[in-house]
Parts: C-alpha cells; sequence; structure tokens
C-alpha cells in the first residue's frame, strides 16, 4: 500500500487559494534551541533542507477573524492571548479582526508562565511592527474602526509543554518572514506553511476549494496539524456556560465577505460538528486552537449579470443575509470535516480510521456523548486494530457514556437495552476482489447475531471501518427521538505505545 503522504498530500489547484492572502515559512532551529543534542557530523551534512518550524500568514487587509480554543485548564500563552484580542476586537465598531497569524512548531509555549505570556505578545507586536501598513488601513486606524496594531496578530504554537520560547530564533527569523519578497500567494508557499504547523505528523494537511456566495466567487484554503494528544473540546473565546463548541491546530483563510459575529457563529457550529468529533487518544492539549480569518476580497462571478446579493465593501450577517449565512456555515463545516478526517487518518501509529455513528438519540449532544464515549474506549480501539468485531465493548462504552440533561423535558431520556442494534457497515464503493462487502449486525434489538467471521475478517481487514449504532429513541421511542451524531477515530496499535513512550518526540 503506498504512504499516507501520497495518499492524502494534494497538490493545490492555485485557481482556489483566496485573494489577498500570501504566507511564509522557515526554519528557526525552535526544536534544537530548546532541548539541544549532539549532532552527528553525517547527520549535520545529510539535513540540509530541514522541515520549517516557523511561518506567516498574512491578509492584505484586517479581516474578520474568529476562534475556537481549547477547555484546558492550562491554556497555553499564545491561547490566552489570541482569545483575548478576538474578545477585545468584538467589542469595536469593526468587531473581532486581524491582520496576520504567526505560527509555530517544536516548542507548545505552555506552562510557561507570566514570561510565556510576555514572549507570546513580543511575538505579536514585533510582527505588528514589521509588516508595512496599507495606506487605506492607515486611514482607518486613524478613525479607530480597527484594532490597534499591536493586535493585529494572532498567535499558534505547538510542540514540547513546559519549555519558554526560543525567542532568540525566532525574533532572528521574523524580519525574513514578514519581507515582501518572501510573502506569497501559490501552492508551493501554502505547502511549505502547512509543513510549519507539523510536529509528529506523517504529511502536511492543507486542503482549498471554490464555491458561491452572494454573487461571489469565493474561496477557502484551510491547514491544521496533529496526530497525538487528540480530543479537542473547543470553544469561542468566550465560552457558552453549557453545549458543545468544540495537540490540534487549524487556520482557515477565505476571502468570503462576512462579519465577524456571523463568522464566529458559523466556526462553532462547524466546530460543534468536526474538529470536537475526532479522537486519536482521548487527550486534550493545552494548545488546541483553530482560527479563522475571512477578508472579503472575493471577486465577482465573471459573467454575473445583475445586481450582487452582497454589495461591495458590505458584509453578511446572520440577521440580515439569512440565506448566504447558512451557504457560508454548511461549506465551512463541510470543508472543516475535511481537514479533521486528516488528523485522524494521520493518528499516531493509526492503521484504521474508524466512524462512528449513533443514530435516534433525542438530542445531537446525546449521540454526540455516546458516540465519544465509544470513539475514545482503549478496549474498542485495540479490538479494531485486531479485526475483532467485538460488540461488547461497544456496548459497554454505550452504556457508560456520560449523557447531558434535557432541560426541555421533565421526563430523564434513558437508552433502552432492547432497543440498541449495532452494526458495522462497509465504507461505500468498498469491495474485496470483486466482491462487494455486505452490512454486518452483530446486535439486533439487544440480542447478540449469528456473525459469519470470514466475512467479518474481511470488513474489519479494511483501512475504513463504519460502525452504526441505532438506539432506536430509547426510552422515548423511535418517533420522539430521530437526532444523530458522528464521532471520527483510529485504533491503538503497538507504534503508538512506541512513539509516546519517548516524551521528547
Amino acid at each position: 500500500m503506498s504512504s499516507k503522504s501520497e495518499r492524502f498530500v494534494h497538490a493545490l489547484d492555485e485557481r482556489n487559494l483566496p485573494k489577498g492572502f500570501a504566507v511564509s515559512a522557515t526554519y528557526a532551529g525552535i526544536k534544537a534551541a530548546i532541548s539541544p543534542v549532539a549532532t552527528p557530523p553525517a547527520a549535520k551534512t545529510s539535513n540540509l533542507n530541514p522541515k520549517p518550524d516557523l511561518a506567516l500568514i498574512v491578509s492584505a487587509t484586517p479581516a474578520a477573524a474568529a476562534g475556537c480554543f481549547t477547555r484546558n485548564a492550562f491554556k497555553a500563552a499564545p491561547v490566552v492571548l489570541s482569545s483575548q484580542l478576538l474578545i477585545d476586537g468584538a467589542g469595536s465598531p469593526a468587531g473581532a479582526r486581524a491582520r496576520s497569524v504567526l505560527v509555530n512548531s517544536g516548542c507548545a509555549n505552555a506552562v510557561t508562565g507570566l514570561k510565556g505570556f510576555q514572549d507570546a505578545q513580543e511575538c505579536a507586536s514585533t510582527i505588528a511592527e514589521l509588516l508595512p501598513t496599507p495606506p487605506a488601513v492607515a486611514e482607518k486606524q486613524e478613525r479607530g474602526d480597527l484594532l490597534p496594531r499591536g493586535k493585529e496578530t494572532l498567535l499558534l504554537s505547538t510542540g514540547v509543554i513546559g519549555v519558554p520560547l526560543p525567542m532568540q530564533a525566532i525574533k532572528k527569523c521574523l524580519p525574513h518572514l514578514t519581507s515582501g519578497n518572501v510573502l506569497r500567494n501559490d501552492k508551493d508557499a501554502w505547502l511549505e506553511t502547512a509543513r510549519a504547523f507539523m510536529t509528529t505528523d506523517t504529511f502536511p494537511k492543507l486542503r482549498a476549494r471554490r464555491f458561491e456566495l452572494g454573487g461571489r466567487d469565493v474561496s477557502i484554503v484551510g491547514i491544521d496539524k496533529g496526530a497525538g494528544m487528540i480530543h479537542p473540546s473547543m470553544s469561542g473565546p468566550v465560552p457558552a456556560p453549557q453545549g458543545l463548541h468544540a495537540t490540534l491546530l487549524g487556520l482557515v483563510c477565505t476571502d468570503a465577505p462576512i462579519a465577524p459575529p456571523a463568522l464566529q457563529s458559523a466556526l462553532e457550529h462547524a466546530m460543534s460538528r468536526t474538529f470536537n468529533c475526532i479522537s486519536v487518544d482521548g487527550d486534550m492539549s493545552t494548545n488546541d486552537t483553530i482560527l479563522c480569518l475571512a477578508n472579503g476580497l472575493a471577486p465577482d462571478l465573471e459573467g454575473e449579470a445583475g445586481e450582487l446579493a452582497i454589495a461591495e465593501g458590505e458584509e453578511i450577517t446572520k440577521e440580515g443575509h439569512p440565506e448566504e449565512y447558512a451557504v457560508f456555515e454548511t461549506e465551512l463545516t463541510e470543508f472543516c470535516k475535511e481537514l479533521a478526517h486528516l488528523i485522524v487518518r494521520d493518528g499516531e501509529g493509526a492503521t484504521k480510521f474508524v466512524e462512528i455513528k449513533v443514530k435516534n438519540a433525542p438530542t445531537f449532544e446525546h449521540a454526540h456523548a455516546i458516540a465519544s464515549s465509544i470513539s475514545t474506549s482503549a478496549l474498542v480501539k485495540c479490538a479494531l486494530h485486531g479485526g475483532d468485531a467485538n460488540w461488547g465493548r461497544i456496548l459497554c462504552a454505550v452504556g457508560y457514556a456520560p449523557l447531558p440533561q434535557l432541560e426541555s423535558s421533565a421526563q430523564e431520556w434513558q437508552i433502552d437495552p432492547t432497543r440498541v442494534t449495532v452494526s458495522f457497515v462497509p465504507p461505500e464503493g468498498a469491495s474485496d476482489g470483486g466482491q462487494t462487502h455486505e452490512t454486518l449486525v452483530v446486535l439486533k434489538d439487544g440480542a447478540p447475531q449469528a456473525v459469519d467471521e470470514e466475512k467479518a475478517g474481511r470488513l474489519l481487514a479494511l483501512e475504513d471501518i463504519n460502525i452504526v449504532v441505532d438506539l432506536q429513541g430509547g426510552s422515548f421511542g423511535a418517533e420522539s427521538a430521530k437526532e444523530e451524531a458522528c464521532y471520527w477515530t483510529c485504533d491503538f496499535s503497538k507504534e503508538y505505545i512506541s512513539i509516546n513512550g519517548d516524551y521528547r518526540s
């Protein structure tokens, strides 16, 4: 079988890159600076082109900005700083906006105290000082329509926890990253930027696409990273007291004309159904962050006749443009799902990509909680690695799932064991030597079913495995409980233990 890199690294079509963004990446030697080890002479000569570990993404104009951040109590300095900037920006007349994002790998700048936060602030302010200010932007800043220059840069960091940033190594590279000769908007530059995100990832995760929105030809590009310490539960910069919102880093850039509050709302919706629905090992990182920038520079559709739904200079809002907002929310969610799947496929030591679908629950949150419970069960994940259709382990994880309370009903919803059905479903288009795989029902209405072990073995030998748990409405009955949720996870292998047995990885 070909490598994951060969299968999942796709060449970008440059026509799909959003207008008004430019990126740059370089090698700063961050990991080497924080944990220097003696390098053999042969290695010095063989690694003449090391992987970049520092990158910059810049919008030609301050863009609407949104973010979802980890709920871990030990939030890293870049998480705290970026969420504060978005909160401050939301109170300004123009809403939350940002001009650039600085990304580093090799050092998480987490659990580093006041020094870590000061280092993060210095990185952001240095980028703001180095980037030239377009005349139109300067005029708006004078009127107070935009965030002050020192508040225009958001941060993403990943790597070793508990170690300060090597500021000398980083600051030395910042003038180079901000140079107009280096910042570019082409497929090679974006690929190098995606590589700068990587830690234990085996391939860069990068996607781009186009869609129509309000008479505009909108493009969107996204990068994410993560292979271990993956079980995100991210929320907006101001966490809601209840409900789902969502080491994982992600950045989405689009030229869609959308207002900051609408962008934040759409991102939180997308997170709840994509990045907050994946798990590699059940561990929530200190640095989980997804950022989204929208600069509104999408061109009109060629040959479009009549008045545009979104006029020049106008931005989409939920209340003022409900149809266009719905299109954007759907497109963003589908795009984030594709990016989230890449994280799971590259899970540390993973050999299986597993979709868990829970059907006929009273709410999305109930289905999500049960799917999460199955996806994080070490016993389930080990069985999947061994090709064992062990429905007992799946059922056990269903039974102990922590279920949310229903606010709209005085009656408590419960799982009815006599209604639960568990099936292994072949992925679309899967075949074995021309023979189509069949759905394997292992539990029906709470009763075990006879299983053809040969067919089960062939089905579970596939790289992609789909498990469907049908609750059939539980205690409310099928007519009153029809919500569903999907979770995506992977198996546990000996390689996962090997990778994580060495803390320095």
